[in-house]
């Protein structure tokens, strides 16, 4: 028995035998922003006009899609209404992010808040009655 473990703890601490894989913070939030870039890209760029709906398939298939597209519009300056607009053009569940478009209503020009209001005519979720009020009152 003890020869076995001898022979594993030669194993488990040689360099020869393992690969250490280190994932730093930093290095996961510069591939976010990466993906960003590259969503952001896709969707604005009219190079990339022709896979467009390919973009807005993948969107309505990939959950964590979601949250990239959201962090791409909060950082987005001239791209705004475009990334708006994806979200209700792939009809994508956006009902977590009601506070957020809400606010772009409120706050944004005329047309990105038409574009959020029209992600907000979309969302089909479950809002609470709690949010629903605050959201009124703030409108108000």
């Amino acid at each position: 028995m003890s020869i076995k473990r001898d022979l594993l703890r030669e194993r488990l601490f040689d360099p020869k035998f393992y690969n250490t894989l280190y994932i730093r913070k930093e290095d996961e939030e510069a591939a976010r922003n990466e993906h960003v870039e590259i969503l952001v890209e896709l969707l604005c760029d009219v190079k990339h006009k022709a896979a467009r709906q390919d973009v807005l398939n993948f969107l309505k298939k990939e959950p964590k899609a979601v949250n990239l597209l959201i962090q791409a519009i909060s950082e987005a300056k001239g791209d705004k209404k475009v990334l708006v607009s994806v979200c209700w053009e792939a009809d994508l569940d956006c009902h977590e992010y009601l506070p957020f478009f809400t606010d772009i209503v409120l706050k944004d020009n005329y047309e990105v808040a038409l574009e959020a209001f029209t992600v907000i005519e979309h969302i089909s979720g479950e809002i609470a009655p709690e949010q629903a009020t605050g959201l009124i009152a703030r409108i108000r």
